[in-house]
């Protein structure tokens, strides 16, 4: 049986450093699922040939860096940051178009702000404000 290299994350888990993975005692911390799916893909695909590292992590820190955000310790920022740093990657290397992409950041766009149905109803849930 043929086992992946080890993925050496040390550029990104540096404590304080610029793209240091968020940690609570030590473990990784996700505030939502997609943010671990997120994770583990770009790990596979690393592991598995299709990008090095470094590639990435380069990408992270541009994203980073344009950003102006400087507190990456929160998951909810960082995976977002990931997210994009991702993005620009596979789009660099052609594994998807860069129509492809916004098409379905739009689409996740308008799922996330609740105008993918059309209906009228009080999307307040009857909560008091």
């Amino acid at each position: 049986m043929m086992t992946a290299p080890a993925l050496d994350l040390t550029g990104l888990d540096e404590l304080g450093g610029a793209v240091a993975l968020p940690r609570s005692n030590g473990e990784l911390i996700f505030d939502a699922p997609w943010q671990g799916r997120l994770f583990g893909l770009v790990v596979h695909m690393c592991q598995s040939g299709r990008f090095v590292w470094d590639d990435f992590k380069k990408h992270l820190i541009d994203v980073i860096d344009a950003s102006g955000v400087d507190d990456v310790c929160d998951p909810s920022v960082y995976y977002r940051q990931f997210g994009e740093a991702f993005t620009r990657l596979v789009a660099e290397k052609g594994y998807v178009s860069a129509d492809l992409i916004e098409e379905r950041s739009r689409v996740e766009a308008d799922r996330l702000s609740h105008n993918d149905h059309d209906h009228d109803h009080d999307h307040d849930h009857g909560h008091r404000h």
